[in-house]
């Protein structure tokens, strides 16, 4: 096939042009545009609309011509394609404004960046799967192209359908009488669906079964532990922690400096019940323990019940920036849930979370199907209410805590 440009009425060699076209992916290479120039627009007739564009001219006398002109005229690195607009652009309309450095450095960050996403062809499919609530009356969005560099950038291949399961966008009025009854009367449907997209048996819709799954989380602290609960830890996942300085959900490109470390402590009497514990994770902030339910206060001042804290010795929202430190924060957990329901052997344990989503979720993953104590999972609205008991999760469903029982909701998680 023969491939003209129409730059300076010059022809090039093809095998120069079947570069170009191989390294652009078919797109136009001017920052931010990524034209399919592979067919024209509303037609889509199939059609090779590009213009093979230099970056250095083939002539000293043309745009950012200079002595290397000629030596470059036919250099597959020296020339961009470009759709007619941006070709317009940098040769006719504001060539000053386009220096060769420029030029040179767009078409190099769009080769990479093709090269990238081709090259993930070769990674594990992994599919997305976000779980987002708006938060105090502020809005939670997310970009797919965020999503999609971070599951790149742990050399996963992300499948093109985002999944946006228990999106919650409703006003934040967890303050209300029968909350969490409400929430899953409103979300039961949700939850089902949630259930059977990760339940790991093969789909019938769909012949491709993802190899792992790229969990979002940044939702209501029991929702996590939840959710955490119905995808379980049968299937690879891959759990990401939204960084809120830098703005996304990429681990740092450079391993942090380990300023803080986890610990688990054990607050136990040898006159406490055994029925029942407490499990705090405390990595973000200190538990307000000036907050806890006044029937449970009660019983921690009396020493009547066995408590373990997972606490971090520098606390903040952004503790969790490694997978070296959710690993150490799984260590410690599961450390806790054998303690409390092999050694004690108690039948409830009381959750509170002030911790990162990921950690939330990940604790929620290590609750086994049909054989767990019963998890009761406490919310605070905000810093003025005291904490509530908010769900009751079981080994076989999950279901509201409330004194009203016209207000209490069940499901099941089988």
């Amino acid at each position: 096939m023969n491939y003209l440009a129409k730059v300076e009425a010059k022809q090039y060699h093809p095998p120069t042009a079947s570069k170009v076209w191989h390294d652009a992916g078919g797109r136009c290479m001017y920052r931010g545009c990524g034209q399919d120039l592979g067919s024209t627009p509303l037609t889509t007739q199939n059609a090779r609309i590009a213009y093979l564009a230099h970056i250095v001219a083939s002539d000293p006398d043309g745009p950012r011509g200079n002595e290397s002109s000629h030596a470059l005229s036919d250099s597959p690195e020296n020339i961009m394609l470009m759709c007619d607009g941006h070709h317009r652009l940098i040769d006719r309309i504001d060539v000053a404004g386009h220096p060769a450095s420029d030029l040179q450095h767009m078409r190099d960050v769009h080769t990479a960046r093709v090269n990238l996403l081709l090259g993930s062809l070769q990674y594990p499919t992994v599919q997305l799967i976000t779980l987002l609530a708006d938060l105090a009356q502020v809005p939670t969005n997310v970009s797919k192209t965020e999503l999609c560099s971070s599951a790149l950038s742990r050399n996963l291949g992300p499948l093109p359908e985002i999944k946006h399961m228990l999106r919650r966008t409703q006003r934040d009025d967890r303050g209300r009488f029968g909350f969490w009854g409400h929430f899953l009367h409103e979300h039961e449907s949700d939850i089902r669906e949630l259930i059977s997209f990760t339940s790991n048996k093969p789909s019938q819709k769909s012949s491709m079964t993802p190899e792992s799954l790229g969990i979002f989380p940044l939702h209501l602290v029991p929702v996590l532990v939840l959710a955490g609960r119905i995808i379980g830890e049968a299937r690879h996942v891959e759990i990401f922690q939204y960084d809120r300085i830098a703005k996304t959900w990429h681990w740092p490109k450079e391993s942090p400096i380990l300023t803080s470390q986890f610990n688990i402590s054990y607050e136990v009497d040898d006159d406490s019940d055994q029925e029942e514990a407490i499990l705090s994770f405390e990595l973000t902030a200190k538990l307000d323990t000036n907050a806890l339910p006044e029937e449970l206060a009660r019983t921690v001042r009396d020493k009547k019940i066995r408590w373990i804290r997972i606490t971090n010795t520098d606390p903040n929202p952004n503790c969790i920036n490694s997978k070296e430190q959710l690993d150490n924060f799984s260590d410690l957990a599961r450390q806790a849930i054998r303690t409390i329901q092999d050694s004690w052997r108690s039948k409830v344990i009381h959750v509170f979370g002030v911790s990162p989503a990921s950690t939330l979720f990940k604790f929620g993953q290590m609750l086994q199907a049909g054989n767990h104590s019963v998890c009761r999972v406490y919310d605070r609205p905000d810093g003025s209410n005291i904490f509530v008991p908010a769900l009751d999760i079981t080994g076989n469903d999950v279901r509201s805590v409330g004194a009203n029982s016209d207000q209490q909701h069940q499901i099941s998680l089988r």
